[in-house]
């Protein structure tokens, strides 16, 4: 193989390496985390610096 075939092939490969982690970040962003949107682990817990009426 010529030299520009082998970059061409290690180029693809990165391609679609970028891709997947593209769409993994995507898919792990807005599907998976809908349930707790600012991002912590438990949405329903009271704060308890919170002053009760």
């Amino acid at each position: 193989m010529k030299l520009k075939h082998v970059l061409w092939t290690l180029a693809g490969i990165v391609a679609v390496i970028a891709m997947a982690v593209g769409v993994a970040v995507i898919v792990d962003r807005f599907i998976t985390r809908k349930e707790c949107p600012d991002g912590y682990l438990e949405c329903e817990t009271e704060d308890p610096t919170e002053d009760e009426e």
